[in-house]
């Protein structure tokens, strides 16, 4: 029902200029729901959720079926740094939540490679953010 875009922001670090650029640029375009990712690629855990109120049974229907691999819990007060300039304007936004407890062991350092990830966490959290993309889009 809806489509999907993907983007991949950069400079993030040196004040949001790639969000900012473009909420700026897209703010005609009509967005149902931002989620980002940004938190690390560990094992996911669920969402958290910043939007109406009224939304929030339905996107923890959605993380319902994310409970095989541990990723249903919804925590309220979501959003990121990167769609936050899309939620000023209104629009929910989402962040996936993972274990973080080693995100800060290597973040921003000349170590934080590849190599430090686990493929099943990284598949788990594709999996997370493409059943939630995938039914939101989908929805009524």
């Amino acid at each position: 029902r809806r489509t999907l875009r993907l983007v991949l922001w950069t400079n993030e670090e040196n004040g949001l200029r790639g969000a900012t650029a473009y909420a700026e640029k897209h703010a005609q375009d009509k967005h149902f729901l931002a989620i980002e990712s940004d938190e690390g690629v560990f094992k996911p855990q669920g969402f958290s959720y910043g939007g109406r109120p009224e939304l929030l049974p339905v996107i923890r229907a959605i993380a319902s079926l994310l409970a095989p691999i541990g990723a249903e819990k919804i925590r309220p007060g979501g959003g990121g740094a990167d769609i936050g300039p899309l939620m000023q304007k209104g629009v929910p936004g989402m962040s996936l939540q993972v274990d973080g407890s080693r995100y800060f062991w290597y973040h921003h350092t000349h170590a934080d490679t590849m190599d430090k990830l686990d493929a099943a966490d990284i598949n788990r959290c594709a999996a997370a953010l493409a059943v939630m993309a995938y039914i939101a889009a989908d929805l009524p």
